[in-house]
């Protein structure tokens, strides 16, 4: 099957030169596939080698700024984005040197799907995105999508890769980040489209993309589970604390219970599983299983600050009268008070929330603390 040749009338040849020059290749094998070419007046444009047979080569013309054509080599435009965004020439040369190549103008949609480059797919292999995200749901279109999506989409990834980088790099998920640990999971935006609605992320740089793989492999772990249908597979994890961890991160990417996203789809080349569709069933799936995970009880301890570390927002509660020492977080509202009590030796009392070992403080005075 081949490109048919459009029955509607030719266009000037005097508008192109004879051969099609090529001034810069952009993407070859064997032959240029995607280069960049001219009319006669100079103005630039993109050429896309869409069909080749015993007949002649078919190319598809499309201009192209050279701020687009920037974009287009970084990779943070498709080149379906670009023969899709102006008018097009489809350009016929006929395999005999004697006779002059022929041209029409048409439209991408006169074009069949086999003979364009897939939507998306960038201009070279290392330009594709590591991940991307789509949000889908019928009210989600140009004109009346809601700000709401544009955040949720730009902030779960973000969410969801530090929570787990936290786990597997035993950061405090309450302290504050390192700008190196930052760099881990705030990924560079790359491309974003109307398609539903999508963003597409870049790696971090080639230093600290090692760093992310483990926490990538569990994420991929939760997304496939939290995809399936069927609910008697367990989530495989060497602990309930990573379970719960893995699960809390996936629980970010899962569309929200209310509003206008329905489904979300994930997929890049971080993805091993292709594209990845949750729903709002997954969403409820990994909910149900948190729940049973993330039990936690109401705690006060009374003791003395041993160790704090105020980059994390960690401490060591010592001499609690149940001779235990406990280790937890605290906001970082409380961060002064906390400094003080450690420095003074002052003993505190301190309130907050258990879960797994684990100790969250919300609030602390001193132990003999009268509020009237």
């Amino acid at each position: 099957m081949h490109i048919e040749i459009p029955k509607t009338e030719r266009l000037p040849i005097e508008l192109l030169d004879y051969p099609l020059p090529i001034d810069k290749i952009l993407y070859e094998a064997e032959t240029p596939i995607i280069y960049m070419s001219h009319t006669k007046y100079g103005q630039s444009l993109l050429a896309y080698l869409a069909d080749e047979s015993e007949e002649g080569i078919i190319t598809l013309l499309a201009p192209v700024s050279d701020a687009r054509c920037k974009a287009l080599e970084a990779g943070y435009l498709s080149v379906r984005e670009v023969l899709d965004e102006s008018w097009l020439w489809f350009h016929f040369d006929k395999n005999k040197n004697e006779e002059v190549p022929e041209f029409w103008a048409i439209n991408t949609c006169d074009i069949p799907n086999d003979f364009l480059p897939l939507e998306g797919t960038p201009l070279l292999p290392e330009h594709e995105a590591v991940f991307r995200m789509r949000a889908i749901g019928k009210d989600i279109a140009i004109g009346k999508m809601p700000l709401s999506v544009v955040a949720f989409v730009a902030d779960a990834m973000r969410s969801a890769l530090k929570t787990l980088l936290d786990f597997t790099l035993a950061t405090s998920v309450e302290g504050r980040p390192k700008e190196d640990h930052r760099a881990l999971y705030d990924l560079p935006i790359q491309r974003f489209a109307f398609n539903s609605f999508e963003l597409s992320f870049a790696a971090p740089n080639e230093g600290l993309f090692l760093k992310t793989q483990e926490a990538v492999e569990k994420l991929e772990s939760g997304l496939v589970w939290a995809a399936s249908p069927d609910n008697d597979v367990p989530l495989s994890s060497s602990s309930d604390e990573e379970r719960a961890t893995v699960l809390r991160a996936t629980s970010l990417l899962t569309p929200p219970t209310a509003g206008a996203i329905s489904e979300i789809e994930i997929s890049g080349s971080w993805i091993k599983h292709g594209h990845i569709r949750l729903t709002h069933n997954s969403r409820k799936k990994v909910n149900k299983k948190l729940r049973v995970l993330d039990k936690e009880k109401i705690v006060t301890y009374g003791g003395r600050i041993g160790e704090i570390d105020d980059d994390n927002l960690s401490f060591t509660l010592r001499d609690v009268s149940d001779e235990n020492e406990h280790k937890g977080f605290f906001e970082e509202s409380i961060l002064d008070d906390m400094k003080l009590y450690y420095y003074e030796g002052i003993r505190v009392t301190v309130a907050g929330r258990e879960r797994r070992g684990r100790l969250y403080v919300a609030a602390i005075a001193p132990e003999n603390f009268d509020a009237d």
